[in-house]
């Protein structure tokens, strides 16, 4: 059964309103994604300079996000068949948010593409079995220059119809 805050999610594609508080979710989510894994220095740029900020108002159009009465909660980057990212709140996730992006994510790209492809930290598995979980598998792994994090590139073919 669908928590009641899932309920009243919509998800949308992102508008220019959107900017600052997708800035803010990034930090949010990239130092938790991150923190444990990365030296603090590397994330810097990042999370206490532009780097978020340039890369939200480059890419915004091609987001959608997930939004809960006035409070922007989750998002999610397409480039072409490519999921760039998919971040929900802290204090949203385990409610079915990640689902409900994906599933729009999908049906968009389904419509253009023959398979959509994403890429996951190594380290998180629970990040994994949920793609797992909706059809994707392993393609191949390597491990990040810049970060030196292991990830995972997963894809998932869609059936024709």
């Amino acid at each position: 059964m669908s928590s009641p805050i899932v309920h009243k999610t919509q998800i949308r594609k992102a508008r220019e309103i959107d900017i600052r508080p997708l800035i803010e979710l990034c930090k949010e989510s990239l130092l938790s994604s991150y923190g444990e894994l990365v030296e603090a220095e590397q994330l810097h740029p990042w999370s206490e300079g532009g780097d978020i900020e340039k890369y939200v108002r480059g890419i915004w159009p091609q987001m959608l996000v997930a939004v809960a009465g006035p409070d922007l909660v989750g998002m999610l980057a397409l480039q072409g068949n490519h999921i760039d990212i998919v971040w929900v709140s802290q204090t949203m996730r385990q409610q079915g948010i990640g689902q409900m992006l994906m599933d729009n994510a999908e049906e968009e790209v389904a419509q253009l593409c023959e398979s959509i492809e994403v890429e996951c930290l190594g380290p998180d598995i629970k990040t994994i079995q949920f793609y797992e979980d909706r059809g994707y598998v392993r393609k191949r792994e390597y491990v990040d220059n810049i970060s030196g994090v292991e990830k995972i590139v997963m894809s998932r073919t869609f059936e024709s119809v």
